[in-house]
Formats: C-alpha cells, structure tokens, sequence
C-alpha cells in the first residue's frame, strides 16, 4: 500500500512538473496583444469585411467625410474619399489577413500600422498600411491612409535596420 501511494505522489508530480513546463513554454511565445491593438484590429477587420460586401452603410460609419489615400506611388496626389471607395467597391473580393499591427495612442488621434495580406483571383500581396484615426465620443473614424505594396527586393530606407520579426498570434 505505502509502495502505491509513493507511485501515485511521483506520477502526480511529474505531470505537475511536465505541465508547468508546458505552460511556461506556450506563454513565452505568445506575445499579450494591446488593448488598442485588439480594438484596431476590428476596427480594420470591420472595414476589410464592409469593403468585401460592398456595404456602404458600414464604410460610411468607419471612414470620415474628409477621408483621404495616399498611396506610395503617388504620395502627392491624394485619392479623395469617393474615390477610393468606388475603386475599392470595383476590387473583387479577397480574402485579408492583417498581421504585424501596432498603435500609437495621441489622444483623440491612432496611428495605425500594419501589413494586410490580400488574397485574390491566385496571388497574394502584402501591402504595408500607415492609417490616421480620429476618435470622436465612442466613434472612431479613418481619416487618412497611407499604403504601398511591400516587396522584399526594394532597398533599405535610410536608417532601416532589418529585424527579426516577432510571430504574433491574435
């Protein structure tokens, strides 16, 4: 009986020992997203969904009257509101991916940066996204969104230090 007892007192601390080593394991990898980050994220989802099924009462909700685009390409000349939603309404549907977020909190301004993934018709692109949000009561409202494709040839930005990327999960 006693010789029992010691087998049963082992194996409970084994797994107990076996479990918190998992458990240690599992939270060293998984970075804690912010506050801001998760509202953000939805934030961008919502709109990425809205744009997905054409929903203009949605996109008027998320996007101010004086939204603008500039886009890398033509960072001069911004693409007003209308505009860029008609386009974006052209755009077949895609599936998004939005990863590599952070948010800098000014206020009643958000600085949102991320790449969204975008999936359509067999080819997937990342796009590096910069967008200006302004938060009026419980409102917020995208005002101005910088984008440009990523490509993984073009040269450093001057002061650029290339990192290694740190895998987020959300």
């Amino acid at each position: 009986m006693l010789r029992l007892a010691r087998c049963a007192v082992l194996a409970l601390c084994s797994a107990a020992l076996a479990s918190q080593a998992q458990a240690q394991a599992v939270r060293t990898q998984i970075p804690v997203v912010t506050r801001l980050v998760q509202l953000y994220s939805d934030y961008e989802r919502r709109l990425a969904d809205a744009i997905n099924r054409k929903d203009r009462g949605e996109i008027d909700r998320l996007v101010a009257d004086d939204f603008e685009l500039r886009s890398a390409n033509t960072i001069g000349v911004p693409t007003p509101r209308a505009d860029w939603i008609a386009q974006s309404l052209k755009e077949p549907s895609a599936s998004i991916t939005i990863g590599q977020m952070a948010v800098h909190d000014y206020g009643d301004l958000r600085i949102v940066s991320f790449v969204m993934q975008r999936a359509a018709a067999g080819r997937k692109r990342g796009i590096a996204v910069v967008d200006v949000w302004t938060q009026s009561g419980d409102n917020p409202a995208l005002k101005i969104r910088y984008a440009a494709f990523q490509d993984a040839r073009s040269p450093r930005v001057p002061g650029e230090t290339r990192q290694q990327q740190i895998d987020k999960r959300y």
